[in-house]
């Protein structure tokens, strides 16, 4: 028999996958953007303020009329109709997506598929694998 201490082995580590952070923020005139380590910087646009806000909220249904009236910085009454608060939203938020996709087709094609909008839009990401804003 072996007369030698006998150290125990460490457990091995568990392989965990901390989800990089993705970030959206506006600086200044621009907004730097970044998604699986590439990062963008685009001037400002309204499309892009719609898309912040929901970002920092994932899965929740947010009227067209109160994105409006955030960005207007406006009381939602005074925004405008919910039809014509509809078609504002809904332009600027394509555009804004249209925009990134040029400059970052992963991301383009991300947002294009989970950014919903309508009366109401909203951000549906992977429940399973949703990513992580930095807004």
């Amino acid at each position: 028999m072996d007369s030698r201490p006998q150290h125990a082995a460490a457990p091995p580590l568990a392989a965990t996958e901390t989800p990089a952070t993705q970030v959206f923020r506006q600086e200044g005139q621009y907004w730097t953007i970044g998604y699986e380590a590439a990062v963008i910087r685009l001037r400002d646009t309204k499309g892009l303020h719609y898309l912040a806000h929901l970002l920092g909220r994932p899965g929740l249904r947010v009227s067209a009329s109160d994105l409006f009236a955030v960005v207007a910085q406006v009381p939602t009454e005074v925004a405008s109709s919910p039809e014509r608060a509809r078609l504002a939203v809904t332009k600027r938020l394509r555009a804004a997506i249209k925009l990134i996709g040029t400059y970052h087709a992963a991301l383009g094609y991300h947002l294009s598929t989970t950014v919903k909008t309508g009366q109401h839009c909203a951000y549906l990401p992977d429940p399973q694998r949703p990513p992580e804003w930095e807004v």
